[in-house]
């Protein structure tokens, strides 16, 4: 009998069953692929790692600028996806690692009823009995009607790092965090990239002006940009696709690249997981209901992670992980599962925690919005790729307390976690000003913005 059998290896599922043990907890995981789930390996890490190398290669061009002439002789792409590769296996035997004091076995777990699960692999079939059980089984992309998936010419972010030749031409279906990291990192490497979204803009969890600025800097990398358009079907000839795509007015034109990749969301994996075996509540589109300490409609079922609903991030699902194995061990965590931030890795980048101005309205919340730009930072002058358009934007209520933050500029995604702090512990900003921040550095970003929202700006009139 174990005290907690947890289902999938994923950051929900290794940290679970990490946290558990560490409370003396009898554990066993049982994952079917790989460890790291989604992230280590197919999502946040080989994703990150491409766009570090773009990036330096689109930093090549803007070297003249400085006096400095280097050619690039090419890109060997087979070597490149073995440098991701590398960071991915780097991750995977991190993991590994961790889970030292944890029993890990490798094959398919299914819910054979409360407190029992039925694990099968390499033909034979062994059953698991334990108090808790906490699913952590993740997500996996969504499919597209008229488009479906080959795995060799119409493809997703899994095959697309399993490709030895690079595509010299790509349209990516979808704009949302996927879609524009893939694409941003195509079209700084010089390819050829199409992006076919059905709304009116990228980025929808963003608010307007946020997008925009990404929207910008994509067309001037080349890409080119469909709005209110719509996959509708593709035909494979000779090795290309032909993608047929609709816009918002009924036109219909016709793309053709080498690859189709289809990045238009993320589908909870509650199926073929024997929940219904179990009793547990849970929805195809949303995932498995939760209350806040993670557990199902069966008191000792626990979920986290992607499976648990949205948003589908790594960090969301961190501190999922850490309330469930609380949980199990009997501990009431007061962590709490709000705010969470969110990143995309476009560029320039964009990060946002709390509330967008969209949200904001849309709850009648009384708000003033403050934004200070990157071009009055002495840091973004000093930046060889500087974020010309990129702001800082900061939510604040009528008595001065912080609701959300948005930023769109070079390193949003390390500077955003100052205002997640904000946010999470009512924080002012006049909390915000007190501090000092080291010049010239982007962190500056946040000093200025409280003190422009206190009536006080510094650098800027």
């Amino acid at each position: 009998m174990y005290d907690l059998v947890v289902i999938g290896g994923g950051p929900a599922g290794y940290l679970s069953a990490v946290r558990a043990r560490s409370y003396g907890l009898r554990v066993v995981l049982v994952e079917g692929r790989y460890l790291g789930g989604e992230c280590t390996n197919w999502g946040c890490i080989p994703t990150k790692t491409l766009i570090e190398v773009a990036e330096e290669n689109y930093k090549l061009r803007l070297l003249r600028q400085a006096g400095l002439s280097v050619e690039l002789k090419g890109i060997e792409w087979g070597q490149l996806m073995d440098y991701v590769s590398k960071a991915v296996t780097r991750s995977r035997e991190g993991v590994k690692v961790l889970l030292s004091e944890v029993e890990v076995l490798e094959g398919w777990a299914r819910l054979a009823g409360v407190g029992s699960v039925k694990v099968e692999s390499a033909g034979s079939t062994a059953r698991l009995e334990s108090k808790y059980i906490i699913v952590a089984t993740g997500s996996e992309p969504r499919s597209l009607p008229g488009v479906p998936v080959d795995g060799e010419v119409v493809i997703t972010n899994r095959e697309f790092f399993q490709l030895r030749k690079s595509p010299e031409s790509i349209a990516i279906v979808g704009a949302g965090a996927i879609g524009v990291e893939i694409a941003t990192a195509m079209a700084m490497l010089g390819k050829e990239v199409h992006v076919i979204e059905i709304l009116e803009r990228s980025l929808y969890f963003t608010d307007p002006d946020v997008s925009a600025v990404v929207e910008r800097s994509l067309r001037r990398l080349g890409v080119k940009l469909m709005f209110r358009s719509s996959a509708k079907r593709v035909v494979v000839r000779e090795g290309m696709a032909q993608l047929e795509v609709s816009s918002g007015d009924g036109a219909t034109k016709t793309v053709e690249v080498e690859k189709v990749l289809v990045a238009v969301g993320r589908k909870p994996n509650v199926e073929g997981i024997g929940l219904e075996v179990a009793g547990v509540d849970y929805d195809t589109k949303s995932g498995i209901k939760v209350d806040s300490n993670m557990v199902t409609s069966v008191p000792t079922i626990l979920a986290a992670g992607d499976v648990a609903g949205p948003p589908q991030l790594a960090h969301k699902a961190f501190r999922e992980a850490i309330i469930a194995s609380d949980y199990v061990a009997g501990i009431r965590s007061s962590l709490p599962r709000e705010p969470i931030p969110q990143v995309v890795f476009s560029h320039p980048q964009v990060a946002q925690v709390g509330l967008t101005e969209q949200e904001a309205a849309a709850r009648g919340i009384t708000y003033k919005v403050f934004k200070f730009p990157y071009v009055a930072l002495g840091r973004n002058t000093t930046a060889l790729a500087k974020s010309s358009e990129g702001f800082a934007k900061l939510l604040v209520d009528e008595g001065g307390k912080v609701l959300g933050a948005q930023i769109v500029g070079n390193e949003a995604s390390e500077l955003i976690h100052i205002f997640s702090l904000a946010v999470s512990k009512g924080m002012t900003v006049k909390d915000l000003a007190e501090a000092i921040y080291t010049h010239p550095t982007y962190s500056e970003v946040v000093g200025e913005i409280a003190s422009l929202a206190l009536g006080k700006p510094l650098h800027i009139k």
